[in-house]
């Protein structure tokens, strides 16, 4: 059910399915890709599927039934929210646009002022064709920098969008007995599983849930769930 939606905490790994080796399908649980036995590169923290499956629930009923209880306050508390984050985002991402349209009408210049040397005879052909490829690969990291950050303001400007996508879904499952497939793929985004804690003597363990639209929002009923067993 949660497959492609569990990430490690530590190496932002996927966290793969695993089956119990007996017929208790209480043991089965999700793992760390980078484990694999003692192996790999993270260390060996997993959570059981039943119990993921009860906090998926749980969190998915607590957070719709916050916004139903007074979806007005919620709206205008979220976007107040979102809307924060994304001036400081956007403000920061459009002078990183900026600077990196500069940086490359700035090589356009480098490479004309090259050629000119070298055709005058002051830059060796050799030494021409070195920098030049190594603008022009400048060049290309540029052009996909600037694509990516085009992109993402347009995406962040798109936020009053998600709310309304996400109230649907709200309106559309206004009771949940029972988890299904449909239900947390609509729903949610990425769930993050941290290593388990023993200090204390029990084995603690948090659990982020990233919603579908809403994103990351500090929320009372969107805080990190922990699970003590």
């Amino acid at each position: 059910m949660f497959s492609g939606l569990v990430y490690c905490a530590d190496c932002g790994s996927r966290l793969h399915f695993a089956t119990s080796k007996n017929t208790d399908s209480r043991q089965d649980r999700y793992i760390c890709s980078k484990y694999k036995s003692g192996r790999g590169t993270c260390t060996a923290h997993y959570i059981r599927e039943n119990i993921l499956w009860k906090v998926v629930l749980e969190r998915i009923r607590a957070v719709t039934a916050y916004i139903r209880s007074d979806v007005e306050s919620f709206q205008e508390e979220w976007l107040q929210c979102q809307r924060t984050d994304y001036e400081n985002s956007v403000r920061s991402d459009r002078q990183k646009l900026a600077q990196t349209k500069k940086r490359l009408a700035d090589i356009d210049v480098l490479i004309s002022r090259l050629y000119e040397d070298m055709v005058l005879g002051t830059l060796s052909r050799e030494r021409y064709q070195k920098m030049s490829e190594n603008y022009e690969a400048e060049q290309e990291e540029l052009n996909n920098t600037i694509i990516g950050l085009e992109d993402w303001i347009e995406t962040q400007e798109e936020m009053d969008d998600n709310l309304d996508q996400f109230l649907a879904l709200v309106k559309k499952y206004v009771e949940i007995p029972e988890l299904t497939t449909t239900i947390v793929n609509e729903l949610i985004k990425k769930i993050i599983v941290y290593a388990p804690d023993k200090s204390n003597g029990k084995r603690t363990q948090r659990i982020k849930i990233i919603f579908n639209f809403l994103g990351e929002v500090d929320l009372p009923t969107l805080t990190d769930q922990a699970i003590i067993g």
